[in-house]
């Protein structure tokens, strides 16, 4: 394997859960040496997580779901309640280029984990905090929440759902998932700022507002017209058809949306050109949106005789924007991620051979990214406490048995 890009850099990783641990885990597969500190006090949730346990066994190492999230990593237990496991932390700190938190406000102010302890021991250090709604500014940046409650905080969760209903979440904590990517860049620039000047500096992320930024037609249809969108299910304001619609089986779907004259013509030739598609009321764009109703209940009874990927991929060969609505089975299978290089195995001394999902990209420069197992609880006490502080063992056994190695 070739030299990494951020090779040298050092994180030191308090986060925990889901947005910091997505975070570190790009960081690590991109080379950098990323220490995840944690402890058995206040254990990463992503290690007990039910769902995650394989073949329902519990162990701290055997949860799916943290291995999903902190593949390439170091790991040690370090009490940070402790005095002594304060300033041992802070050894790491001022030995580390990114420090990266996740928690409230209140918890990181407890902690001591804010930039002006950080910068206090690491003047140059770039420090990533992520948090509901930022930890600056009124009220709200006191607020603990989950990456849902900052969903419901922006107003994504109005924006969907389908007319004369509530609102509808999303599968998942998106947020945590959306502001990882985001936060990368910025400590990307962070550190290039750094080489430039010899400044530090403090990133503070709020995953409420990297909602909003994914989702701007829905704000800017209200700055600029005074209109609120309202809940429009799987509809678009401009096209159609522009719908999910069943097909053969149980509880499968197909995604069509049509921009143009041109796509029109491209599905209704697909379509077989039944009678229908030349009634007046589907003649132009404008009229297929009034009357988007009848044209949803026409199209559903032709793609139910359909199996959803078959026809997908009928219907792009047509020139038509189509895809079949995957289940998590069908996504483990499916054949173009394989091949693509998504899915990996990761071989864990636990649990054996696992599948987790990888990088979403390809460097052409980078033809192996860091994609060592996820760590064992304090796997690498003995590494970090001795060879990088420099710790005697005698030392590091007294910690342990004091509970602040734990």
């Amino acid at each position: 394997m070739g030299r990494l890009p951020l090779e040298g850099i050092r994180v030191a990783d308090f986060s925990w859960i889901i947005n910091g641990p997505q975070i570190a885990q790009w960081l690590a597969t991109m080379g950098a040496e990323v220490i995840k500190i944690e402890s058995q006090v206040y254990i990463d949730i992503g290690r007990t997580n039910p769902a995650g346990w394989a073949d329902r066994q519990a162990g701290v190492n055997r949860n799916g779901f943290y291995h999903a999230l902190n593949y390439g990593k170091k790991a040690i237990s370090l009490n940070l309640a402790t005095p002594r496991g304060h300033e041992l932390a802070f050894e790491i700190i001022r030995k580390s280029d990114i420090v990266l938190e996740c928690f409230p406000a209140p918890t990181a102010r407890r902690l001591g984990l804010t930039y002006d302890a950080v910068r206090a021991v690491k003047p140059d250090a770039v420090m990533l905090s992520v948090s509901l709604l930022g930890k600056t500014g009124l009220e709200p940046a006191e607020w603990v929440g989950w990456g849902p409650m900052a969903c419901c905080f922006v107003g994504m969760f109005d924006a969907q759902g389908y007319p004369g209903g509530g609102p509808r979440q999303t599968g998942g904590t998106w947020p945590d998932y959306a502001i990882a990517a985001t936060v990368v860049f910025h400590a990307l620039a962070a550190l290039r700022h750094r080489r430039q000047t010899g400044e530090g500096q403090w990133i503070d992320a709020s995953m409420g507002e990297t909602v909003i930024g994914q989702m701007p037609e829905w704000f800017m249809d209200y700055f600029m017209n005074g209109r609120d969108p309202g809940k429009i299910g799987n509809r678009d304001d401009v096209m159609a058809p522009h719908n999910t619609y069943p097909c053969k089986g149980d509880d499968t779907w197909i995604a069509i949306a049509v921009a143009n004259q041109h796509e029109w013509d491209a599905l209704c030739g697909a379509m077989g050109n039944p009678a229908w598609t030349r009634d007046a009321h589907f003649a132009d764009q404008f009229s297929r949106h009034q009357n988007r109703d009848a044209l949803d209940v026409l199209i559903g009874a032709w793609t139910r005789g359909y199996e959803h990927r078959e026809l997908a991929a009928t219907l792009q060969r047509a020139g038509v924007a189509a895809g079949p609505v995957l289940d998590s089975v069908e996504l483990h299978d499916d054949p173009h991620l394989w091949e693509w290089g998504y899915w990996w195995k990761m071989d864990h001394h636990e649990v054996g051979e696992r599948i987790l999902p990888g990088m979403p990209v390809r460097m052409s420069g980078v033809p192996q990214l860091n994609m060592s197992h996820a760590p064992d609880l304090g796997q690498h006490n003995r590494e970090v406490f001795g060879g990088l502080l420099g710790l005697a063992d005698a030392e590091i056994n007294l910690l342990i048995e004091q509970k602040v190695i734990y």
